[in-house]
């Protein structure tokens, strides 16, 4: 049996619609990128949708080869760094020195998104921000590093104005191709292996007056819920499980290891929404069931091993249950309907065309 898929998520509405924007002005069909890459279209004005972070990340790349323009997700950040993002609209707003911001930034930033995480490290000599991805790109990244890179050297270099002197900082990033020439002086740049990006500067720098002037208006960010009550979070736990519901001996303890996330914090967050692990699984089991029955021809048994159960006795078991039906009665009243549907649709249209007529004869 396969590895259960950790997949990572974000909020396309926070990361995509700079770059859908300007792709659009540019000439390209957002719609079919979008559906190229299996990201719905509400996602760019839905900040409650999660989207996995990796389809967020092939849309990007796929804007710049699409475009033919290998700085286009550089170009872009640069110029929401200089305008702002909801993302970090707090952050911006309150902070009066570098250091009092990035730490906002990393709090701030948890609450939005999982496919990142966000560290401040100080130390005499060097003070750094981290951006580790919580998942391995396979696929090149060029435009990704360098929406980051381009971001935030930005917003330092615009926050701190006069302060800032691009030969004292250093930034470790994958690659540097989608980054524009001249952007930051060639020792500024190093290449590794880092699954992420980090960006070193003078500690001195975090204590010095910083103030970015964007004029953000107040609306949603989509943060997760501090209790967990959200639809959107409650919306990410279930197709994590529909993804692993076949291992049949999912245990909270893993299913949380899969989250990323402490088992106390999976329970809180499902008794927030009034539900457990154990129901929770029972109904995506139940959900998963009746789409393979209704809209598939697997045999009965792989089905009960695609839902994580033994094998069809134990299925049947747990269908009854369910809905006091047998898998292979389910399957027969779905296609019946199916049958019976147009049929039905048809009829009526022809007694509204055509009307019978009542009978003249009398008993």
């Amino acid at each position: 049996m396969s590895k259960p898929s950790t997949p990572k998520f974000t909020r396309a509405m926070l990361v995509l619609v700079p770059l859908a924007k300007a792709f659009t002005l540019r000439g390209g069909d957002i719609e079919a990128l979008l559906a190229r890459n299996r990201i719905p279209l509400g996602a760019l004005t839905d900040p409650e949708m999660l989207v996995e972070a990796s389809a967020c990340y092939a849309a990007m790349e796929d804007m710049a080869e699409t475009l033919g323009d290998p700085y286009f997700g550089a170009t872009v950040a640069i110029e929401t760094a200089r305008k702002g993002t909801p993302g970090l609209r707090d952050a911006a707003s309150r902070a009066l020195t570098l250091g009092d911001f990035l730490s906002r930034v990393v709090v701030e930033v948890s609450k939005q998104v999982d496919n990142v995480r966000y560290s401040l490290i100080v130390s005499p000599d060097v003070a750094s921000l981290e951006i580790k991805r919580t998942i391995r790109v396979s696929k090149p990244s060029r435009q990704l590093d360098a929406v980051g890179v381009a971001f935030y050297v930005t917003v330092i270099r615009q926050g701190l104005a006069g302060t800032f002197d691009p030969k004292d900082i250093l930034v470790t990033v994958p690659t540097t191709a989608g980054l524009p020439p001249k952007f930051l002086p060639k020792q500024a740049l190093i290449t590794s292996g880092i699954n992420g990006l980090r960006i070193s500067f003078p500690p001195q720098w975090l204590w010095t007056p910083f103030s970015l002037d964007w004029d953000m208006k107040k609306a949603s960010r989509g943060e997760f819920a501090p209790d967990g009550a959200s639809e959107a979070t409650l919306a990410y736990l279930r197709s994590l499980l529909a993804d692993n519901i076949a291992h049949h001996d999912l245990t909270l303890d893993g299913f949380a290891a899969i989250c990323g996330l402490h088992p106390r914090r999976i329970q809180r967050i499902l008794q927030a929404n009034g539900t457990s692990f154990s129901q929770m699984k029972e109904d995506v089991r139940q959900s998963v069931s009746e789409d393979l029955l209704s809209n598939t021809t697997l045999p009965i048994s792989q089905i009960a091993l695609q839902v994580g159960l033994s094998g069809p006795a134990a299925l049947d078991r747990a269908f009854r249950r369910w809905t006091g039906k047998t898998p292979t009665g389910f399957r027969a009243e779905s296609a019946a309907e199916r049958r019976l549907t147009p049929q039905a649709t048809d009829e009526e249209e022809a007694d509204h065309r055509c009307p019978r007529r009542q009978s003249s004869s009398r008993a």
